[in-house]
């Protein structure tokens, strides 16, 4: 048979020569698919025996070559994938090769390819950390088994990888960069001879180490002139720029020597962009290129080159083409970027020509901008992974949704149905844009679910709290604290002890923390890669449902804060809905919010005159609309952006003799979809019984565990909880000493967590948050390990949680996503199927958790001995809180004894 005969032809290839040529022979030349094929046809994917090396490297190599390819055409789905499906052989590879340096050429090779690969996807996935190690591993095997002809390529990978890290922690070393691939290049030179390796006239069949040598020589003179040329942008300087167009020549001579047509393209689009007068030749021969990306990349650049209608029409062509491919594919990589700038490009054009049309053209051409604008924003709907997920919202879908939602404000002033009728429209777009991440999430029908977190020791530690911390813990319980605290006068020093003592690492322990911390949102991205998340539609009629809602609960006030302006947050609005009637409020400057999110430090809670500050800026715009016709019965605030970090629930009016939360039952919400649509309104009242569990993990520190007063988890022993329905990870008070369900807090503790089903869950201890890393986020130390956002959503289920209290310092605090959209553990939490949560977004007193959470937690106990079986949290958050006004503290010490608002 025919068929035969192609088979017959593809195992005439020695697979392992195949994998070991791809970079030089089918990489350089743009002929992936001549190698798959091949690949493809002798069955190199396909699961082999474990004890089969020689097997397992040719598909660990395989699943390489198929990962160079899908980074080729941007295709980052498709490349995780690949990880994903290889890397279990990959890591048994790594093992084999660290302990054996005699483990042989090829497993080292695919290993070290693998790694270095595994890099770069995650570099353009912005995980750089991730990216770092994976090619500081590749670098360690290569030069473990003397690969000698890979380790320019990679050096250069962990030298921009390192870059990218400082950049991320907002403290670029473009110098030391540079100076690094300055050394690199120096190295590979004086190198070179000793392997023979001819760097001037380059032979193109030279052996294929010797080419391979050459094309990481290319790779690190390139990233050398895109050094330079970040460093003459930031320093004005033309000597860097003419150097670093000095150092892309030779990076040129190199690659057409190789033939080597993507780094061509690079180097090519490099200098287009540094030097104007030759930009346009350089365009037009890129775009005859057969780099396909290059060529798109190429076609907007001549046509953003061109005036008048002339570039109207091919940016709205190639746009119109962008769109369609994105709709196709939904992928994170070609149509995200290059639409985003095409689609600024077709903006400004259309502007620039806009005065000479006539009426008719001009708003048939304003209006197609709008309408690709949004087209484009809704073609991005798949979760592929989070990081890559956020970056393009941030980029290409929200400032569209910002734009519109300005237009349609702006609109919504119309008198009579068609202002009412756009100023629905903003809402419902305020809702699509900033819950879509969160909706996401929870429109899926089960989240995905890792292991359970991983041992730290073979004899994991409960500890029993001495009877001596307990009593000298006592004076933060019960009325005689209350009644101590008032009577603390302006010049006593009260002894304070915060949830914020988190050790300050440095160094290698910080970098290992950081690199832990890193692994962990890797495993939630890859979870993600088996259980990918389609968007959640958005609901036009969100609006008329929160009118719904306010009718039948004439009670109850919600407040939805929004950004809008032109393609970033220039003002925050907010949509009032009271009794069916629906508000609006715009126009406060954004920078001013900014500001105040700034000015609140995380240390301790903030001023009065602080507070006063979040009420100037954001609650009294909107009071005249919450009070009409009186003050609600419950106040819902939906926050938005920086509004996320800053203690609403804190605003204090000047007039006023206390903050807002002991003015009136108030709780938060991470959108009105949430609160009425995806029924977290019911957290509001819900039934009680004796049977309710409570779990709580309790992570004592060394006072506590010495005999001393520390963070011991004091808030439990009051709460009037039967022991038989409650269990404890972690550490013991005496006086929980009838708790029976006691295990540590590592893998087995949580599986008995998890199998409990907590009504109520508690968190006791230290929290961490590294503001240099913040795209990380808040963890909790767990005493030799981390509780993470990304362990909550994957390893935790709260499926009849019906409150929840993360007790630790800043653990209300979230990475700055640019989306307008909540996250950290927060989010996590809410995708766990947590009920009501409240964390602290300072380092809070002890003290304060202990009084706070201990009436909440007694409250629910208290509703089930009356008889009455319903439980109000934000009611008893309330009372509590005007319990603690009516005392008659000092401002700096109640704002710190009112540690939280409940998020429902």
């Amino acid at each position: 048979m025919y068929s035969d005969r192609i088979k017959d032809f593809a195992d005439k290839f020695h697979i392992d020569d195949l994998i070991l040529r791809y970079d030089v022979d089918f990489d350089i030349p743009l002929r992936h698919e001549y190698a798959l094929g091949v690949l493809r046809m002798v069955e190199a994917f396909r699961p082999v025996s474990s004890h089969d090396l020689p097997a397992v490297a040719r598909r660990v190599g395989a699943h390489w070559c198929d990962i160079v390819r899908s980074d080729m055409v941007y295709d980052h789905w498709a490349a995780l994938r690949m990880i994903e499906a290889s890397a279990d052989d990959a890591a048994a590879l790594l093992d084999v090769v660290r302990a054996d340096p005699h483990a042989g050429g090829f497993l080292a090779y695919v290993t070290a390819r693998w790694q270095d690969m595994t890099g770069k996807i995650r570099y353009r996935l912005g995980g750089y950390t991730r990216a770092r190690i994976a090619f500081e591993t590749a670098v360690s095997v290569a030069g473990r088994h003397r690969l000698w002809w890979c380790l320019p390529d990679m050096r250069s990978n962990v030298h921009r990888g390192r870059y990218e890290e400082s950049r991320q922690s907002g403290a670029p070393h473009i110098e030391t960069l540079i100076e690094s691939l300055t050394a690199e290049r120096e190295r590979i030179l004086r190198d070179a001879a000793e392997h023979g390796v001819a760097t001037g006239d380059i032979d193109r069949d030279a052996p294929i180490q010797h080419r391979e040598y050459l094309r990481g020589y290319s790779s690190v003179l390139h990233n050398l002139a895109l050094a330079l040329k970040d460093k003459s942008v930031r320093d004005k300087s033309p000597d860097d720029a003419r150097q670093s167009l000095a150092v892309s020549e030779e990076s040129i001579r190199i690659s057409q020597a190789l033939g080597d047509h993507f780094r061509i393209y690079q180097s090519l689009n490099h200098q287009a962009l540094l030097d104007p007068e030759r930009a346009p030749e350089l365009f037009h021969r890129l775009a005859q290129g057969p780099y396909v990306r290059g060529r798109l990349i190429a076609r907007q650049h001549l046509a953003i080159r061109k005036r008048g209608m002339e570039s109207v029409r091919e940016l709205r062509t190639l746009m119109e083409e962008l769109i369609s491919a994105a709709r196709a594919h939904g992928s994170t990589g070609l149509d995200i970027h290059v639409a985003a700038i095409t689609m600024d490009q077709y903006a400004a054009a259309v502007a620039e020509v806009a005065g000479g049309l006539d009426d008719a053209e001009r708003i048939r051409l304003t209006d197609d901008v709008a309408e690709k604008r949004f087209l484009m924003a809704e073609s991005v709907r798949r979760v592929v992974a989070m990081p890559a997920y956020k970056q393009a919202y941030s980029r290409t879908i929200r400032p569209s949704f910002l734009e519109r939602i300005a237009d349609r404000i702006a609109s919504s002033a119309a008198t009579g149905e068609a202002g009412t009728a756009r100023a629905e429209e903003a809402f419902g777009l305020v809702e699509a844009s900033s819950a879509r991440e969160l909706l996401d999430m929870l429109s899926t029908a089960a989240m995905p679910e890792l292991p359970p977190l991983p041992r730290v020791s073979a004899e994991p530690a409960k500890w029993e709290i001495p009877a001596a911390a307990e009593a000298a813990m006592a004076a933060e319980r019960g009325p005689e604290a209350d009644a101590a605290l008032a009577v603390a006068g302006p010049g006593r020093r009260r002894t304070v002890v915060r949830r914020g003592a988190v050790r300050r690492a440095g160094g290698d322990v910080r970098s290992a923390d950081r690199s832990e911390l890193a692994r962990r949102e890797t495993e939630f991205e890859e979870a993600f890669l088996q259980h990918p998340i389609e968007g959640t539609p958005a609901d036009a009629e969100i609006a008329h449902r929160v009118r719904m809602f306010t009718v039948n609960n004439p009670d109850t006030c919600v407040v939805r804060y929004f950004a809008y302006g032109p393609a970033a947050p220039a003002f925050l609005g907010a949509f009032v809905f009271r009794d069916g009637d629906m508000q609006r409020v715009t126009g406060i400057p954004y920078a001013e919010v900014e500001t105040l999110a700034q000015e609140i430090t995380t240390d301790h809670a903030p001023a009065r005159a602080q507070c006063e500050a979040i009420w100037r800026t954001l609650l009294a715009p909107v009071w005249d609309h919450v009070r009409h016709p009186a003050e609600p019965g419950h106040l819902v605030l939906v926050p938005t952006d920086a509004l996320f970090a800053i203690p609403l629930h804190l605003a204090w009016a000047p007039e006023a003799d206390v903050p807002l939360a002991a003015r009136l039952p108030m709780s938060l919400s991470v959108s009105a979809t949430a609160f009425v649509s995806r029924g977290r309104s019911f957290l509001r009242r819900q039934p009680v019984s004796t049977a309710d569990d409570l779990a709580a993990i309790v992570i004592a520190d060394e006072e506590a565990l010495g005999g001393r007063r520390g963070v011991s988890g004091g808030e439990l022993l009051d709460s009037g909880w039967q022991p038989e329905h409650m269990i404890v990870l972690g550490a013991r008070s005496p006086g929980l000493s009838g708790v029976r369900r006691f295990f540590a807090a590592d893998t087995e503790g949580f599986r008995q967590l998890m199998q409990a089903k907590p009504e109520f869950f508690v968190y006791a201890g230290h929290g961490g948050y590294d503001p240099q890393f913040a795209q990380l986020g808040p963890y909790l130390d767990l005493n030799g390990t981390y509780l993470t956002q990304y362990d909550v959503a994957l390893r935790l289920r709260l499926p009849r949680n019906k409150l929840t209290v993360l007790g630790a310092c800043l653990a209300g605090q979230g990475a700055k996503t640019d989306s307008g959209e909540v996250s950290g553990f927060l989010r996590s939490l809410i995708a766990a199927g947590a009920g009501a949560i409240g964390m602290p977004l300072w380092s809070v007193e002890d003290g304060a958790m202990i009084r706070t959470v201990g009436p909440l937690l007694a409250a629910s106990r208290a509703a089930v001995s009356s008889g009455a079986g319903v439980y109000d949290p934000v009611q008893a958050l309330h009372e509590r809180y005007r319990h603690v006004a009516g005392l008659g503290l000092r401002p700096e010490v109640l704002t710190e004894y009112m540690p939280f608002c409940l998020y429902l």
